[in-house]
């Protein structure tokens, strides 16, 4: 998708190179016009100059003269002028546009990699942690426990407030970890499941696989000294 997009916007790059060829063309033609209107204009400063008249003067007359003559000159000159100020402002708009375009791509980018090294991270703690094996069932309101991909599963309904500013604490901001209850009632931070464990094995912030999703330890409870691989999941039931 990456890539796609760098194409895309190198086609539009050679799209306004095109256009700004064209008008460039156009401009070294006007351009022309007035550098050999500049050369008529310096030869008649420097025959007035010739004439005893001051420099001043000369330019001065020579001007008005160029005015009577050429009327065209002034409107020329300012079609230059802004030619030159439209296409600098059109590159600015173009490379801001794309600054925008990778800056965007860059940031799901990373997300997407954050999101992959959680996701490992879990495993390896799922698996650093447990050793026993994982029948597939989900903990539900109907199922209170259940033996989940980390060890046994139960859950509690606690206002999860002092968990969530605790969380706060540590660097795990609103905006990138907000709390959210799910469809199912399971509780999230980020969008990962709020989970109690014991913090000696699996500290606040550390992830785990649950039988509902990838989970993050936020909470600690006195089941973690009897099993300490035990997790208390945070629902709405």
């Amino acid at each position: 998708m990456i890539k796609i997009s760098i194409r895309k916007i190198f086609a539009r790059y050679d799209d306004l190179l095109s256009v700004t060829a064209v008008l460039t063309v156009t401009v070294t033609l006007l351009s022309g016009v007035l550098c050999f209107d500049g050369v008529r204009t310096e030869r008649r400063i420097q025959k007035y100059i010739s004439d005893d008249l001051s420099v001043e003067q000369s330019t001065r007359l020579s001007a008005f003269e160029e005015q009577a003559c050429l009327p065209a000159t002034a409107e020329i000159r300012e079609t230059i002028n802004t030619y030159e100020a439209n296409v600098e402002a059109e590159k600015q708009r173009w490379l801001a546009d794309q600054e925008r375009r990778v800056a965007k791509l860059r940031k799901k980018r990373e997300a997407k990699e954050e999101k992959a090294r959680i996701k490992k991270e879990a495993e390896r703690n799922t698996k650093r942690t447990y050793k026993g094996s994982w029948s597939g069932q989900r903990i539900s309101r109907s199922r209170g426990s259940v033996m989940g991909p980390s060890g046994r599963e139960t859950y509690y309904n606690l206002n999860m407030a002092s968990c969530v500013s605790i969380m706060r604490s540590k660097g795990f901001s609103e905006k990138k970890y907000p709390y959210a209850v799910r469809n199912d009632g399971v509780k999230t931070l980020g969008g990962y499941v709020m989970v109690a464990a014991n913090l000696s094995i699996r500290p606040k912030g550390s992830f785990i696989m649950t039988s509902v999703g990838t989970g993050i330890v936020v909470d600690t409870g006195g089941f973690a000294s009897r099993n300490p691989t035990q997790l208390d999941i945070a629902t709405d039931w």
